[in-house]
């Protein structure tokens, strides 16, 4: 019987909270709308760094077989490297748990549509003989094609806009097999369409053999970017790479480390604080909107809460009708906002546009919307504790 009691006066409580809370309809949707707007700043900007993170490291996700890359030790990204004389590949091969090294060559090359439509495209040189480093997903043609004389294969964003050209009726038309390309004043043909996480800058990615690249490149005619290595199974990668980096006086990292370098390398950039101020404004719109808002709404309803007092209606009582009314407002405004923000991100899924929207992001928003919400709550609660009932009621 008590426990019954207990859920009826429970239900009462929420019902009056949302009676009040819609009855002022304007209030409540600032309140919403000040809330939506802080989680839509806050998500989609966090979502659009990560994803530019993300893609400052993409040549380690990309090429997932090597365990060990090895460089120049000036080396910190593929934005600032030091070339290797090709002699150091038999170095790497040479050293204790290494199953195979490969050389790799990466450049920013000049391109040229057959069409004179010109941009700077990321070259890449992958091993003639095994083609690590190939791109995993191939939409047309084949890795293997990259054997022949001139063959390159490009990702698909670039076929499909920068490199595509236009016609006299102004239809893209875009790149395709067997169309020839000039790479640093060389012809080329396109043998594959691949799938390629874009860079930081939405520039042509194009793979080529490593003979080919320096045809293209002559002055890297004795010369590597990295060495992609591979340990052997059960040997300790961390050690192996501590074994390079001791006996040879090259630079020796473990995909996380080299990831990890890339990073530290981009968010010196300055780019973090920029973002991070969009953020930190998200978070100042969140607090100074839907609080003021919410803490105004409380005002005009303190004579109803005076009311509830003198008719001997609880503390907690009170308490528990404004935490519900700010947790309503929250979860809607926090479900609006991740919504549009997950919109947004499949509406640019297919564009140069980047977006990356983990699970951790879900849970930090919602922890900022839920800080907003308590410190929301926590000034109407103050005021309406510190309210007299007969003031308020003019007795």
């Amino acid at each position: 019987m008590t426990q019954g009691k207990l859920n009826k006066a429970t239900d009462t409580v929420i019902s009056l909270a949302l009676k009040m809370l819609i009855g002022n309809r304007a209030s409540c949707i600032g309140v919403i709308f000040g809330i939506f707007l802080a989680t839509l700043l806050i998500s989609q900007q966090s979502a659009i760094f990560l994803g530019l993170v993300a893609r400052s490291y993409r040549i380690v996700t990309d090429i997932s077989e090597p365990t060990v890359w090895v460089m120049d030790p000036a080396t910190e990204s593929e934005d600032k490297l030091r070339s290797l004389p090709i002699g150091y590949l038999d170095v790497v091969r040479g050293v204790s748990g290494i199953e195979w090294a490969v050389p790799l060559n990466s450049a920013l090359i000049p391109v040229i549509t057959p069409l004179g439509k010109f941009n700077i495209s990321q070259l890449y040189g992958i091993d003639d003989a095994t083609l690590i480093g190939a791109p995993s997903v191939m939409l047309e043609g084949s890795v293997l094609d990259l054997r022949r004389e001139g063959g390159v294969i490009v990702d698909v964003y670039s076929t499909n806009n920068v490199l595509a050209t236009t016609s006299s009726s102004g239809k893209k038309i875009p790149l395709k097999l067997g169309d020839s390309l000039e790479i640093n004043g060389k012809r080329s043909v396109v043998v594959g369409i691949c799938e390629a996480t874009q860079g930081f800058y939405p520039q042509p990615i194009i793979y080529t053999s490593f003979s080919q690249f320096q045809s293209f490149v002559p002055g890297m005619g004795n010369r590597m970017s990295f060495v992609l290595a591979k340990t052997n199974q059960g040997a300790d990668v961390l050690e192996v790479s501590n074994t390079i980096n001791v006996n040879s006086g090259l630079h020796a990292v473990t995909r996380e480390q080299f990831q990890d370098r890339i990073m530290r390398f981009f968010l010196g950039t300055g780019i973090l604080i920029n973002f991070g101020m969009s953020v930190a404004l998200g978070i100042i719109i969140g607090f100074s909107i839907a609080g003021q808002i919410f803490y105004i709404m409380t005002l005009e309803n303190i004579t109803y809460y005076a009311l509830i007092k003198a008719v001997g209606g609880s503390e907690k009582m009170i308490f528990m009708m404004i935490i519900c009314q700010a947790a309503l407002v929250g979860v809607i405004g926090y479900a609006l906002g991740i919504g549009v923000t997950v919109l947004w991100g499949l509406a640019i899924k297919h564009t140069s546009l980047a977006f990356l929207f983990p699970w951790q992001l879900l849970l930090f928003s919602f922890a900022i919307v839920l800080i907003i919400c308590i410190f929301t709550a926590a000034l109407s609660i103050q005021k309406v504790f510190r309210a007299d009932p007969k003031m308020l009621m003019g007795t």
